[in-house]
């Protein structure tokens, strides 16, 4: 993916899968070998300023919208961490199991 598609897809829009709008895509996290991206962080609602990391597995960008596989409560319950520059190899592997990604169960 070239930079000019990750900097479009972080000026995405993201919805749910049950297509509710989440807001504004607010950083694009790369796999740490192949540079692809992996992760977007999403600040749900006016007042939510903690962002959530959600998977890009099984989304779809269509236009200036990324529609993502899990729903707006499942991103929720989501672990949150303070640091959201750059995911440590713990956080992510919590992530990887909540988001079931190890068993390729990704629907909530």
């Amino acid at each position: 993916m070239s930079q000019a598609e990750i900097n479009k897809l972080q000026a995405a829009t993201a919805w749910d899968s049950k297509g509710k709008k989440l807001g504004d895509v607010n950083d694009v996290h790369l796999e740490k070998e192949s540079g692809i991206p992996a992760w977007v962080t999403v600040s749900l609602g006016l007042l939510n300023s903690r962002k959530h990391f959600v998977p890009l597995a099984n989304s779809r960008f269509e236009g200036d919208d990324l529609h993502l596989a899990w729903t707006k409560s499942f991103i929720t319950d989501a672990p949150g961490f303070v640091n959201s520059a750059e995911l440590s190899p713990e956080e992510e592997s919590a992530l990887i199991d909540y988001y079931r990604l190890r068993d390729d169960a990704t629907t909530a």
